[in-house]
């Protein structure tokens, strides 16, 4: 079994590595078309890809692999669809993108608030509790991107907005996609799955972080 999970693991984070030199080649693609807005948002995708690499040889805190796939797979899934054009070609394309990035937001969102929990004496939360305040802030971070593609448009007259409807279509998917994650995260949390996949995470914040900030 614990064979069984360490080559699971080793996968899914090969499948994060091919993510990334997909987005290198993206970038290649980009200059090579002169799309320069969207050459600038590969280069900033690429680097937030690397802050999973980044937080290891830094400060010594390896993030669990889901959410390093989850990252690679969210970014790539955006760069792709903007410098291939797929957000216009594939229909749905745009939904699935928001779905993803909602999930490893609220994902990203109970990882956190349960390793508080768990390691600082500052916060004690029911697991339900967890799970609202993470559909609550996936939820705010899809506002926030909303905001983000309204800025796009005006300042650089592109059309990453499709109007009201669209915009609402997309801050459902986020809602559904930080309940989905919630009722998951919930769920993993009851099985002790959750504990056993932010172990080492959550030891190397609490060394780090919590006990230096306690000093």
């Amino acid at each position: 079994m614990v064979r069984q999970k360490s080559f699971h693991k080793n996968k899914n984070i090969f499948t994060s590595y091919i993510l990334k030199i997909v987005m290198v080649m993206l970038l290649i693609i980009a200059v090579w078309k002169k799309d320069w807005l969207w050459v600038f948002g590969c280069i900033l995708g690429i680097l937030l890809s690397m802050v999973p690499s980044a937080l290891k040889r830094n400060y010594n805190i390896t993030l669990p692999w889901v959410l390093d796939l989850l990252i690679a797979l969210a970014l790539f899934l955006h760069i792709g669809g903007g410098v291939l054009n797929a957000y216009h070609i594939i229909p749905g394309y745009d939904t699935i993108t928001h779905f993803v990035s909602s999930v490893f937001v609220a994902f990203l969102a109970f990882v956190v608030i349960y390793i508080l929990d768990e390691y600082w004496e500052g916060l004690h939360m029911d697991k339900y509790a967890m799970a609202f305040v993470v559909v609550v802030t996936t939820m705010a971070m899809g506002v926030v991107w909303e905001f983000n593609e309204w800025a796009t448009d005006l300042i650089f007259g592109t059309n990453e907005q499709w109007g009201l409807n669209d915009t609402m279509k997309d801050l459902l998917v986020d809602t559904i996609a930080g309940v989905v994650m919630g009722l998951a995260g919930v769920s993993l949390m009851k099985r002790g799955s959750l504990k056993d996949m932010t172990k080492d995470f959550g030891e190397q914040v609490n060394f780090n972080i919590i006990q230096r900030h306690r000093k």
